[in-house]
């Protein structure tokens, strides 16, 4: 996707939604591919990572959540891997050992959900779960990070002298700290270490009646620190044993690294595979942080159509404040392309601008927008914007002529994949000349079928967007009473900018109102005064429109219910149906039982009876096995969606089997169904559903 300008992203606040996607993620890498995130044009792969981030979230909605925590990061432990006669440390394979712990928990999940997460699954195809590299560690190092004693005999043997020698050696200095205590010859510290040789502390005045060599002493003077003279051979033991304790440990990592460096492709895949799919649930957390929805996609079309759609950041910031967000609905396809927003300042016209931009943005970044599933969205290969004041001191740009240069870029590069957003269109020049120049330009962009959304105040293009063909008119509704913003949008209308009601409610002087109206022509003011006497109107109407919803809502709520019962009815006769066929079945095979026992007390021959019983065991259990063989077969999977496919429709509610997950069903195509199950969308085979 091409965007002009280049910080267009940062104005419709992108950069915003990449550091709360940023916070989502858990490891570095993640991390990265969150900052560098940039939107696609290939269809196919933002459809891919639109419906793995759908499916993420639907495991986070569940109680099958994707087992996915903290995992280590192991770009040096790969790469030394890699590099012949490398050797890596015990603290490095225990990271390694960490990661693959995580990665064959996240196979082993997989292993049996491809009907519930395919295109997960499908992310995990080129993979398998590691059945090697975890035990061939586990026999080296501890769970600690350390060699085991038994990595090798010569080990086991170092270790085992160490421990005789250090047990010796306790020993000794034992004997040496009684009688140095007794005497009141020993420093409060008693004992410590001087390059590695253990040395006891002992007051300075006293030092020449201890035999030993003199390794060090206090910076007072006080203690002088002293080896004892029959543990000195212990000590270069000693030294000599972790000398060769380090020397073997090195070999036997130095030939671990050997075995594993062939699985250096495997590991380092594996490591990549955690980082993606850590990128992939921040996705779905964010999705959740903002009830996100995957649409519809219009493939082959040129649409947007958002229905109860948020803007992002304003969304996140209201949330936290506990402030209520309204939500916008809008539709742009090959009749009307250009959508002009006018009514007055600080009434959310650049926001729902940029709602629609960003939300595009988003789109083809394969991020969940905050809108109804039931939005439609098409892939645009540019997307073009001016937005703010873009006075460039430094080279000597004016506001307008910065605007014109855009004006300029867009007409060269606009075609019928591409969006605009202009914001305040004509503005920084004279009003009559700039938006001359603002209706041409909106009308060659209209000849080149592009799609995109205006902002102005100027009525010369709430007349042409009521007059041509492809652009269209709307606006955000004002309470003509209190003359505040309502922050809703509505199409088919243009907008008042209330600039004298406004002029009245904060007192400026009347006549210098009326003086002001002098000044305009005679059909401006007419119109600004059917605008506003619309917008009044449209009030009363929405008002209107909200108490008959609510009279429906009533109806529709009883309706609901009386719907509700009749299905538990219907539920509980099939129950009890059920129920009484499978007490029939019961039943019968109690008589038979009975009548076997009648026999077996009767008779002296058992061996008849005996027969008798195995062989109605054996027709119960071949029965049973016939009918599960049955059930696996085509004939009885068509069988059954025929059964219920006569049930079903566009709105049935479903369920799929062993699941108590209820959703509603979206589309019906030959035998597969899309099933909407709270926010995510799945494609089902007929015969895995069944009627809520």
């Amino acid at each position: 996707m091409t965007i002009y300008p280049s910080n267009l992203s940062e104005q419709l606040d992108f950069t915003y939604i990449l550091g709360e996607l940023e916070t989502y993620c858990h490891g570095k890498k993640a991390k990265e591919l969150a900052q560098q995130l940039i939107p696609s044009s290939d269809e196919t792969q933002i459809k891919t990572n639109l419906n793995e981030t759908g499916e993420f979230l639907l495991s986070i909605h569940h109680d099958n959540s994707i087992p996915l925590s903290t995992y280590p990061e192991i770009d040096k432990e790969a790469h030394l891997l890699s590099i012949e006669n490398s050797v890596l440390n015990g603290q490095q394979f225990n990271q390694i050992r960490n990661l693959l712990y995580i990665y064959n928990e996240l196979m082993q999940f997989f292993s049996d959900k491809g009907d519930v997460f395919p295109y997960l699954i499908n992310k995990i195809h080129a993979h398998e779960k590691d059945v090697f590299i975890i035990d061939t560690i586990n026999q080296i190092i501890d769970k600690d990070a350390i060699v085991k004693d038994d990595a090798s005999e010569e080990l086991k043997s170092i270790r085992k002298r160490i421990g005789e020698n250090r047990k010796t050696s306790d020993r000794a200095y034992r004997i040496h700290i009684q009688r140095l205590k007794k005497l009141g010859h020993l420093a409060d510290f008693e004992e410590s270490f001087v390059n590695g040789r253990r040395v006891l502390g002992v007051l300075a005045e006293h030092k020449r009646e201890f035999k030993g060599i003199t390794l060090s002493q206090s910076s007072s003077g006080k203690i002088t620190f002293i080896e004892p003279q029959n543990v000195i051979e212990l000590n270069n033991e000693k030294l000599e044993l972790e000398d060769e304790e380090k020397k073997e440990i090195y070999r036997i990592l130095k030939t671990l690294t050997g075995i594993l460096r062939p699985y250096h492709y495997f590991i380092h895949a594996a490591y990549q595979l955690l980082i993606q799919f850590d990128f992939t649930g921040a996705k779905a957390r964010l999705a959740k942080s903002l009830n996100a929805t995957l649409p519809i996609f219009s493939s082959g079309k040129s649409t947007i159509k958002l229905v109860n759609a948020f803007h992002p950041v304003l969304l996140l910031q209201n949330s936290k404040n506990n402030i209520q967000t309204q939500p916008i609905h809008c539709e742009f396809n090959e009749t009307n392309r250009i959508m002009v927003i006018s009514g007055p300042n600080a009434g959310g016209k650049s926001i729902t601008l940029k709602t629609i931009g960003l939300l595009q943005i988003m789109l083809q970044c394969g991020l969940l927008i905050p809108a109804s599933a039931k939005s439609e969205m098409s892939i645009k290969h540019k997307l073009f914007g001016d937005i703010g004041d873009n006075q460039s001191i430094e080279d000597g740009l004016s506001t307008y002529s910065s605007r014109l240069l855009k004006m300029k870029h867009f007409l060269k590069h606009t075609d019928e994949h591409t969006l605009f957003l202009i914001d305040e269109f004509g503005t920084g020049s004279d009003p009559d000349m700039g938006g001359a120049m603002a209706e041409i330009i909106l009308n060659k962009l209209n000849e080149l079928k592009a799609q995109g959304v205006v902002t102005t105040h100027f009525t010369n293009l709430k007349l042409l967007a009521n007059t041509n063909e492809g652009i269209y008119n709307a606006c955000m509704l004002f309470n003509t009473k209190t003359l505040k913003p309502l922050y809703q949008l509505h199409i088919g209308e243009p907008g008042s900018s209330f600039t004298f009601e406004v002029a009245e409610k904060i007192g400026l002087p009347v006549e210098i109102i009326q003086e002001a109206k002098l000044k305009l022509s005679k059909e401006k003011v007419s119109m600004d005064k059917l605008l506003n006497q619309l917008q009044h109107e449209k009030n009363v109407i929405a008002k209107l429109k909200r108490d008959l919803q609510k009279q429906l809502g009533k109806t529709t709520a009883e309706k609901r219910e009386f719907q509700s019962l009749t299905e538990q009815l219907e539920t509980t006769l099939e129950k009890n149906k059920a129920n009484k066929e499978e007490k029939q079945k019961l039943i019968e095979y109690g008589k038979k039982l009975h009548q076997l026992t009648q026999e077996w007390a009767s008779s002296k021959d058992k061996k008849p009876i005996i027969h008798k019983f195995v062989k109605l065991a054996g027709y119960e259990l071949a029965k049973k096995k016939e009918q599960e063989e049955y059930e696996r077969t085509e004939k009885f999977k068509s069988t059954k969606i025929e059964a219920i496919k006569i049930k079903l429709e566009i709105g049935t509610k479903v369920r799929m089997l062993k699941s108590k997950e209820t959703g509603v069903i979206l589309t019906l195509k030959e035998n597969r169904a899309i099933v909407l199950f709270g926010k995510v969308k799945m494609n089902i085979g007929l015969e895995k559903l069944e009627i809520a």
